[in-house]
């Protein structure tokens, strides 16, 4: 489940996410989203708070059909989720277009002023 929750500073996408993804949430939630900001805001920054039971993307939505390719973003932050999340942002980070963070729920505040800082609004 992937849903949007009130923006914890101007011009960044937040969203939460728990349990498993969809290429629908991605496709219904989370291009819509991004497209609209990154023409209101100039820019594409991504708050994403997960809780202990997310499990990631659905195997189906991941098969190489290129159902779920994450469009160009400025930065991300992600806070919280199973232990797994930290590591595979530490990994993936490198790899990724824009700048990359994780936070754990504890150091929440944190998260947001990373984000808020790399936020042109």
């Amino acid at each position: 489940m992937l849903c949007q929750i009130p923006d914890i500073t101007k011009g960044v996408i937040s969203l939460f996410v728990s349990g498993r993804l969809s290429a629908s949430d991605y496709r219904t939630r989370l291009q819509p989203t991004i497209r609209a900001y990154r023409k209101d805001w100039g820019q594409v920054c991504l708050y994403i708070e997960a809780d202990v039971l997310l499990e990631g993307w659905e195997f189906g939505s991941l098969t190489g059909s290129g159902e779920v390719q994450l469009p160009a973003f400025d930065a991300l932050v992600f806070v919280g989720g199973p232990d797994w999340v930290g590591n595979a942002v530490r990994l993936m980070g490198p790899f990724m277009q824009g700048e990359v963070a994780w936070f754990p729920l504890s150091e929440k505040q944190n998260a947001i002023t990373w984000i808020a800082k790399r936020s042109q609004c």
